[in-house]
C-alpha cells in the first residue's frame, strides 16, 4: 500500500509539473526565461522587451535556407544550359541525364521546368519572408525579426506603434487575416503567439497593456 501512495503522489507530482505555467511555451514566464537567449542571438539591447516568437522557428530556418540554396543552384545550372549546352540544331532532341534517363522531351522543355521551379520556390521565399519570428518592443517604438536568405541569417525591422495596421485579406494564402502592415513593411503575424493579449490588443487598438477600463 505504502508503495502505492508513493507511486500516486510521484504521478502526481509529475502531472502538476507538466501543466505548471513555466511550462507552457507561451506563458509570460517562459518569454522571461528564453528572452535574454534571443536577445543575444537576434544583437538586441537590453532595452528591448521580447513580447511575440512564433512557433516552427527550426523548420523555418532550413526551410528558408533549401529554399535559397536550390533556388540558386537551378538557377545557376539554368543559365548555364542556355548559354553554353543550348544548340538551335538539337532543340528538339531529348535531354538526358547521364545515357539513358530522359528529364525533357526537348531543351525548350527543359528550361520551362527549370523556370517554373525557381518561380514557385521564389513564391514559397517571398510568402516565408514576410512571417514575423520575434518582436521586440521599447515605449511605442517596435522591432521585428524576420527570417533571412540563409541558415541562421535575419534581418531586422523597426517601426512605431502608429505604423502598424491590419491589412485586407487576401484569397491567395489562408492565413490572409494575418497579414499586418509593419511601416513600409508586410508581416504575418499569429495572435496566440504574443507574450499576453494586451500586446497585440495594444498594436491593433492602440491602447496601453495597462491601461485602466
Amino acid at each position: 500500500m505504502n508503495c502505492l501512495r508513493l507511486f500516486r503522489s510521484n504521478k502526481y507530482n509529475y502531472l502538476s509539473k507538466i501543466v505548471s505555467t513555466k511550462y507552457i511555451s507561451q506563458h509570460p514566464l517562459k518569454f522571461m526565461d528564453v528572452q535574454d537567449k534571443w536577445k543575444e542571438k537576434d544583437g538586441v539591447s537590453n532595452r528591448w522587451d521580447l513580447i511575440y516568437k512564433a512557433p516552427m522557428e527550426s523548420a523555418l530556418n532550413v526551410a528558408t535556407a533549401y529554399l535559397t540554396a536550390s533556388t540558386v543552384t537551378v538557377a545557376a545550372g539554368s543559365i548555364y544550359y542556355a548559354g553554353f549546352q543550348f544548340d538551335v540544331n538539337t532543340m528538339y532532341d531529348p535531354v538526358l541525364l547521364g545515357d539513358e534517363v530522359v528529364i525533357a522531351n526537348n531543351s525548350l522543355e527543359c528550361l520551362i521546368y527549370f523556370g517554373a521551379f525557381v518561380m514557385f520556390n521564389v513564391c514559397v521565399k517571398v510568402v516565408l519572408s514576410k512571417f514575423v519570428v520575434r518582436m521586440y518592443k521599447d515605449g511605442d517604438e517596435y522591432l521585428a525579426i524576420f527570417r533571412g536568405n540563409w541558415y541562421n541569417s535575419i534581418v531586422k525591422h523597426k517601426f512605431h506603434l502608429n505604423e502598424f495596421r491590419k491589412l485586407n485579406p487576401t484569397y491567395v494564402v489562408s492565413w490572409g487575416s494575418s497579414r499586418f502592415g509593419l511601416g513600409k513593411k508586410h508581416g504575418i503575424l499569429l495572435h496566440n503567439y504574443f507574450k499576453t493579449p494586451e500586446y497585440f490588443n495594444n498594436l491593433l487598438y492602440k491602447s496601453k497593456p495597462d491601461a485602466k477600463e
